[in-house]
C-alpha cells in the first residue's frame, strides 16, 4: 500500500473516498469494500484520503488523539492504527491531508477540481450520504456528482450502514464507550 501526504501526491486513474475514518469501524468498512468493488469494475486503484483533525492548525477544532477528560474530545484510533487496517482492508493507496485553515477554506467546485481531479486524479467518488466538504462544510454528494460531470469522475453515494436501527458512526462509538456500553462499541469496531 503506498501511503501519501497531501498536497504531495499526484495520482492518475483512482477511486477515491474522503473522511476522518476515526476507528475504522464497519460503516467505514462498508464504504471501503463498495470502494474497492467499483474500482475493479473499472481498472481503477483505491484511494482512501484521510482528512487528519490531529493536525487541525484552523483553530476550530480542540480534537486530539485519545485525548482524556472532555467528553467526546477524543479519537479512536491513532492514525498508525488506521494505516494498519486500511492495509488489512487491501486499499491501494491512503493520502493523509492535514486539516489546514487552507483546505478549511476550499470552495466545494475548487476541492473538487483541484483536490479530486488534479491531485488524486479521480474518475469514481465514492461517499456516504451524509458527507460534507468544503469550506463551511457546504459541498455535499450532489455537488460532488455535479462538479464530477464537469471535471470527469463519477458519483457514488452509499447509504449509512445500520447496526440495530441506527446509523454506525464514530460518534456513536464514542457515545456508546461514555455510557459504559463497551461490548457494543467493541462490535462496531470489530
Amino acid at each position: 500500500m503506498e501511503i501519501y501526504t497531501y498536497p504531495d501526491v499526484n495520482l492518475k486513474d483512482t477511486a477515491v473516498t474522503i473522511g476522518k475514518f476515526d476507528g475504522v469501524h464497519c460503516g467505514h468498512r462498508y464504504l471501503i469494500n463498495i470502494l474497492k468493488e467499483k474500482a475493479a469494475e473499472k481498472n481503477l486503484k483505491t484511494v482512501v484520503f484521510v482528512v487528519d483533525m490531529d493536525d487541525d492548525t484552523t483553530g476550530r477544532f480542540d480534537i486530539g488523539v485519545h485525548k482524556k477528560g472532555r467528553k467526546g474530545s477524543y479519537t479512536l484510533s491513532t492514525w498508525d492504527e488506521k494505516v494498519q487496517k486500511f492495509e488489512e482492508l487491501g486499499v491501494d493507496a491512503v493520502v493523509r491531508c492535514p486539516f489546514t485553515r487552507k483546505l478549511s477554506m476550499l470552495r466545494p467546485m475548487m476541492f473538487a477540481k483541484d483536490v479530486l481531479a488534479k491531485k488524486l486524479g479521480c474518475r469514481l467518488m465514492v461517499c456516504g450520504d451524509d458527507f460534507h466538504y468544503g469550506r463551511l462544510a457546504s459541498g455535499d454528494a450532489a455537488k460532488l456528482e455535479t462538479y464530477g460531470e464537469r471535471f470527469g469522475y463519477e458519483t457514488v453515494t452509499v447509504e449509512r450502514l445500520k447496526e440495530g436501527g441506527e446509523v454506525v458512526s464514530s460518534t456513536r462509538i464514542r457515545e456508546l464507550i461514555e455510557s459504559g456500553k463497551t461490548e457494543e462499541a467493541k462490535k462496531l469496531m470489530s
